[in-house]
């Protein structure tokens, strides 16, 4: 196998996590109107591998020194089954969830369900988040409807595919002030910050309802819509309230944990909320939404709440800190620092977040409008989201969020046994409802 280049340590976290608890690994889901054959997706995953030179690689060596190399050429990793039931799809999306790449053979592996009698079919890939975000992954997907729709409408495809490059690490492409000893020296110092913003606010996390071994936690997956007309209504709300969607969605998954930890009881408490930041415009040079790559990083946030907080006002709060944060360039800083913090969480387990030196309440990764055609010849794209397992991630209210075709789509994934299914969803139907029912 040839040599590309040695994981970062991020990369190597994600690797670590991927063998001991099927964790990270991005899941991505479409719902497409009209029927995909087997020869025909293995068509085009073959063309997708051309394009993306990640898709022809695996991972080798020891923890510390792994390193990405080109695998044997094989036949693509490709599951079809032929569905009766229209919610199968659930099934797959937990099963791929809770079941590691392996990485050693490939890094990613896709899965087709056909539905014959509805005219419907589902496209789900897993793909290893050292080489992937969500994204990149949409993006990929429509790379492969637009390959389906073009073989099945008998056009000519290219002889030559062009290759995009293998990107280096994402620590490689920070700017330079972020960079080196000084950038290490910055991560240092905003870990620090970080453990003393800890120490004064406090902040709540939601308990452990059962300790289990890493190795026996599964993630588990709620999924919700909010359907066009109420998804325009919140996007016009946000604006007149001078907040964003992100700012909306983290106040109302913090004011459920308020609620669910009786906050009217207790009259003050002080939460953490980590937000996804997509880097791939801040990067140098920067990198389009067709490259894969895990190019994401987060900024956490500290907000008190009391039982009279208002739901508008702390959204704009949450809005205000994110800025503040991105200006403090906080998404690099803790780039640095995620090595750490891996082993951070491979020691205490029984913790809401990657330290236990900062536990998290709430954390969203929202993807935003996606920005892919509907219309792939013969194939329309109906649904599309996405979401990395969870499941060693215990006590965490999380959410992965996409906007297609004025439809928002959440996809709330957790730990279990350390939170119970009937916890997250009174968690999810109060956070909506600030959301849904905000006039």
């Amino acid at each position: 196998m040839k040599l590309i280049r040695p994981l970062s340590p991020l990369e190597e976290g994600f690797e670590i996590f991927n063998q001991i608890a099927s964790s990270l690994n991005v899941v991505t889901m479409s719902k497409v109107k009209g029927s995909i054959s087997r020869q025909t997706l293995e068509q085009a995953l073959k063309i997708a591998e051309q394009r993306h030179p990640q898709l022809q690689c695996c991972i080798d060596g020891p923890v510390g020194q792994l390193v990405f190399k080109k695998r044997v050429e094989g036949s693509v990793s490709l599951r079809v089954i032929e569905a009766v039931d229209q919610e199968t799809w659930q099934q797959v999306v937990l099963e791929e969830l809770n079941q590691s790449l392996n990485s050693s053979q490939s890094l990613w592996r896709t899965t087709l369900i056909c539905h014959a009698d509805h005219n419907i079919s589902h496209l789900i890939t897993t793909v290893h988040h050292a080489i992937s975000d969500g994204i990149s992954t949409t993006s990929l997907h429509s790379e492969l409807l637009r390959y389906c729709g073009d073989i099945q409408e008998g056009k000519a495809l290219p002889s030559q595919i062009p290759t995009l490059p293998f990107l280096r690490s994402l620590e490689a492409m920070l700017p330079d002030t972020y960079k080196g000893y000084r950038g290490k020296f910055l991560g240092v110092l905003w870990f620090i910050r970080a453990v003393l913003k800890q120490l004064y606010f406090r902040p709540k996390a939601l308990s452990f309802e059962k300790f289990v071994p890493v190795e026996e936690r599964t993630c588990n997956i709620i999924h919700r819509q909010i359907e066009p007309g109420l998804t325009r209504a919140l996007i016009t709300r946000c604006r007149t309230e001078k907040t964003t969607i992100q700012g909306a969605l983290c106040a109302a998954m913090l004011l459920a944990v308020a609620n669910h930890l009786k906050i009217s009881e207790i009259k003050n408490l002080s939460f953490a909320c980590r937000s996804m930041v997509d880097l791939r415009r801040r990067l140098s040079p920067t990198v389009g939404d067709e490259d894969l790559g895990g190019l994401a990083s987060a900024v956490a946030t500290f907000h008190s709440i009391t039982d009279r907080t208002d739901f508008w006002q702390l959204a704009r709060e949450v809005k205000q800190a994110i800025e503040q944060s991105l200006s403090r360039g906080e998404m690099f800083h803790i780039l640095t620092m995620f090595n750490e913090m891996f082993n951070d969480l491979l020691v205490e387990p029984n913790q809401s977040s990657l330290t236990q030196k900062a536990p998290l309440t709430v954390e969203v990764t929202n993807g935003g409008k996606i920005n892919i055609p509907v219309n792939y010849g013969p194939l329309e794209l109906e649904e599309i989201s996405f979401l990395p397992s969870q499941g060693i991630f215990g006590g965490l209210f999380f959410a992965a969020v996409a906007t297609f075709r004025d439809k928002m789509i959440l996809n709330f994934a957790y730990s279990e046994p350390s939170l119970s299914h009937a916890t997250v969803e009174t968690l999810i139907d109060d956070a909506l409802s600030y959301l849904v029912g905000c006039d």
